[in-house]
């Protein structure tokens, strides 16, 4: 009885939350050269990302998935983000913020995927959120890790615009975008054997999965045209 009472609205509250999601997603990836006027517009800007938790948390539970895994990374991040905000020049600050929203990332990645491939034959606004959201997440996931690999291993990225200098964070975000997309503009560019490796990956990544989810939502999508006629 209290399961019929509350579905409803929980199905009412999935595009609403998934917009939402959407919403922090896209002030997150494209806002981040407001962190280069100084370190309060960082902290300001790292608290973008509890909306990014806090709403991908709801998506996952509305999904009806497992929630504490995804729960636990993100209170994880948030406090290493907290540390970051408050120590920006520290290395294992830098590292630990990095290495907590990949993790983060991964998992709400994963739980959108699970959405996405058990959806059933009618395409929602939610699911076509939810492919956009997973794209414009996977290129946070790895300008977090060529961040992290940059730091790691400096050298690994060169930016002819700072010669000499290991390319930032919100460098290595651009150049995760670039190479999700296939630009290919070459102005930021992977210098040693592994930091190729991963940049080839995110490519292919890139390119894969846009082929396999325009695929399965125009699958969604006749299935649904045929079941109507």
């Amino acid at each position: 009885m209290v399961g019929r009472r509350f579905a409803p609205l929980r199905d009412e509250q999935r595009p609403r939350n998934s917009a939402l999601l959407l919403a922090f997603v896209v002030a997150l990836q494209f806002g981040y050269p407001f962190t280069l006027y100084g370190q309060w517009q960082t902290a300001l800007y790292m608290l973008l990302y509890a909306g990014m938790v806090f709403f991908g948390i709801a998506v996952v539970r509305d999904d009806n998935q497992h929630v504490l895994p995804t729960l636990v990374l993100g209170v994880v991040f948030i406090v290493l983000a907290a540390w970051f905000s408050i120590d920006q020049h520290s290395r294992s600050a830098t590292l630990a913020m990095l290495f907590s929203v990949a993790s983060f990332m991964s998992a709400l990645i994963v739980a959108l995927l699970r959405f996405i491939f058990r959806a059933g034959s009618r395409v929602g606004s939610e699911l076509i959120m939810g492919a956009v959201i997973v794209y414009l997440v996977l290129g946070g996931l790895f300008g977090a890790l060529c961040a992290a690999m940059e730091i790691l291993h400096p050298g690994s990225f060169t930016d002819p615009v700072t010669p000499g200098e290991s390319p930032q964070w919100q460098q290595l975000v651009y150049y995760s975008y670039v190479s999700l997309a296939t630009l290919g503009y070459g102005d930021i560019l992977p210098v040693t054997p592994w930091a190729r490796s991963l940049a080839t990956f995110e490519s292919v990544l890139g390119t894969l999965f846009l082929t396999i989810v325009i695929a399965r939502l125009v699958g969604i999508w006749s299935s649904g045209k045929t079941d109507n006629s």
